[in-house]
């Protein structure tokens, strides 16, 4: 019997679910944990074991050396055979295979038989490999695992599982240091070091959190001035003063809304967010009536006004067919929208609860990388923070402060005006 150590963190790798997803900084020994616990798995059953990464050149990229110090350190050299190219259990007739996932869609179609599909370094792997992936790992009681360090905010493994609500039958747990019983003395100064002269790189090196300030952002540093002055916080919603709403309208993707006061003092009270995809106004109708605030205005961009050729109506028509009676606001470009919201921000007041996925995307939002000039472009990057990020920008074009701000005014509203 080999002698197995393993952290209780990783007892659900034993357990069946269909996602197992681990997550997190230095030192928490997910690349080890996974490869003795596959090893284990592969001595008790027949199993295909797929080993991927999003790009492979060759089989050094791959873990199967990490996979060969397992198999050695647990004195199990005499039960699997390793060639160059895959490991195989000499019993259950177990396999390891290695690829990357870049590749062409014929070639993932020799993946259809695998029963378990590590994916290591996840923080890497595309919306397109994901999407490739997950359909071709479709035999009865298969399981996808992913490792991964996070780094950015966008990541699709970090967005789809960690930010988003899981698919059924996932497993998602964050590991780090503080977990990992034999975690070394070397690594322990260094990330003492670490925190002690720069808190915020070991928050993302040891305490497995992305980077949330992006390079090339546009707002990051005015949002970190609103968090060091206690701007972002608790907002309560103030029943005396009116709600007034900034959209962005997606058709087959996002649509967002900022919820917001403002005060006599000129200050814009952030007090809550909320973004879904692929509903229509009679959804949004009723989570506007959900709420418990009495609205003024409601911002939209400009293009809600155009007729849609199937039904001959605009947006702004079915809206208002269903209460909602925007504002539109004014056709300005990007570049002068994105310096609105810079002239907005020092004035703003953000609940951190209820706005946190807005608040990540304001802080993410970032211009394009050319990856040929080595040079950020002069417009946004188009990616999962733009639906926010644009609805911000209606709020700062197209909001006019009210004449009135107390509940006299809004008692004359209804709750969808």
């Amino acid at each position: 019997m080999p002698d197995v150590k393993m952290p209780k963190a990783f007892a659900a790798l034993f357990k069946p679910y269909r996602y197992k997803v681990y997550y997190g900084g230095r030192g928490g020994g997910k690349s080890w944990q996974f490869a003795q616990a596959l090893v284990l798995l592969a001595r008790e059953q027949h199993e295909r074991i797929l080993c991927a990464r999003e790009v492979q050149n060759s089989i050094k990229d791959s873990v199967k050396r990490l996979l060969d110090d397992v198999i050695d350190r647990l004195g199990l050299t005499h039960e699997f055979i390793s060639t160059d190219t895959e490991i195989r259990h000499v019993t259950t007739g177990s396999t390891f295979l290695f690829s990357g996932l870049r590749v062409t869609p014929e070639k993932l179609k020799s993946f259809e038989g695998v029963t378990k599909a590590w994916v290591e370094e996840a923080e890497t792997v595309t919306e397109r490999s994901l999407d490739l992936l997950i359909p071709t790992i479709r035999a009865q009681g298969s399981e996808i695992w992913f490792s991964f360090n996070p780094a950015r905010m966008q990541s699709p493994v970090y967005q789809r599982f960690v930010i988003g609500t899981p698919p059924p039958g996932s497993y998602v747990r964050k590991v780090n240091y503080d977990e990992n019983p034999w975690f070394p003395d070397t690594l322990r100064q260094e990330m003492e070091h670490c925190r002690a002269t720069d808190p915020d790189k070991w928050d993302h090196i040891w305490n497995g959190n992305p980077v949330v300030v992006a390079k090339g952002s546009y707002y990051a540093k005015l949002l970190q001035a609103a968090r060091d002055e206690g701007r972002i916080g608790t907002v309560l919603y103030e029943p005396t003063m009116l709600v007034h709403t900034a959209w962005d309208l997606g058709v087959a993707d996002s649509t967002t809304v900022w919820f917001f006061q403002y005060s006599r003092a000129g200050e814009y009270r952030i007090i809550d967010h909320y973004s879904t995809s692929g509903e229509g106004f009679a959804h949004y109708a009723e989570v506007l009536k959900s709420k418990p605030y009495h609205y003024d205005r409601h911002i939209a961009p400009h293009d809600i006004a155009v007729r849609e050729l199937g039904t001959g109506k605009s947006r702004y028509e079915v809206a208002a067919s269903m209460g909602i009676n925007f504002s539109i606001a004014p056709n300005i470009g990007i570049a002068d929208g994105i310096q609105a919201v810079r002239c907005v921000l020092p004035k703003c007041w953000f609940d951190a609860e209820r706005c946190k996925h807005g608040l990540e995307s304001l802080w993410a939002y970032q211009r394009e990388w050319d990856e040929q000039r080595s040079e950020f472009k002069d417009r946004p990057l188009h990616d999962w923070t733009s639906h926010d990020a644009d609805a911000f920008r209606y709020l700062a074009v197209g909001f006019q402060p009210p004449v009135s701000l107390n509940m006299t005014a809004a008692k004359k509203h209804r709750r969808v005006a």
